[in-house]
Parts: structure tokens; sequence; C-alpha cells
């Protein structure tokens, strides 16, 4: 697996096109422009299909306040997936209470 990280206001068309691995794991870190995460988060599943069959495509998009070990344990698990693409996993901070 390759884990690829992109912090705010970064080219996901750019970072998963360059990568080469039989899987990718996007972690999407919080951004305060929403038009950005939205246009992150509606390219993962065209990528994906353009990456397949050879390499499967997805995304953790982590919210403000998520535990990195939860960010982990969903990379881990869409790793693992091998025959899922295209999909993300939102990772929200622990409730409170």
């Amino acid at each position: 697996m390759v884990r690829l990280i992109l912090e705010s206001e970064g080219d996901i068309v750019s970072l998963i096109r360059s990568a080469e691995a039989e899987s990718i794991v996007v972690v999407v870190r919080p951004s305060a422009n929403a038009l950005w995460t939205a246009l992150a988060r509606a390219a993962i599943p065209p990528l994906a299909i353009e990456r397949a069959p050879g390499c499967r495509v997805n995304a953790v998009f982590a919210e403000e306040g998520a535990r990195d070990a939860d960010v982990d344990a969903a990379a881990d698990f869409l790793d693992r997936a091998r025959s899922t693409t295209g999909q993300i996993i939102d990772v929200r901070p622990p409730a409170l209470g």
C-alpha cells in the first residue's frame, strides 16, 4: 500500500496519478476551504476508475480533532479490503461525554 497525505489545498489528481502501487489510500487532512474539500472528495471515484484494474484508490477524510489511530485504522481497512476501490471513509473526532 502507498499511503499519501494530502494537505489543505494540495493537488489530489497529480498526487494519485503519480503514485505507483496496487493500493493507494489518500489521507486528506482537514481544510477550512469547503470547496477544496468537496473537489478532493469528488475526485476519488473517477480517479479509481482511471487507475483500475491494476490499482485501487480509496481515501480517508480526517476531520479536525480525529485521532491518528482512528485514521490509521481506516486506512489499513481500505488497504485490506481488496475488492474495494473509489471509497471514502470519514473519520471524526471522538464524541464528548
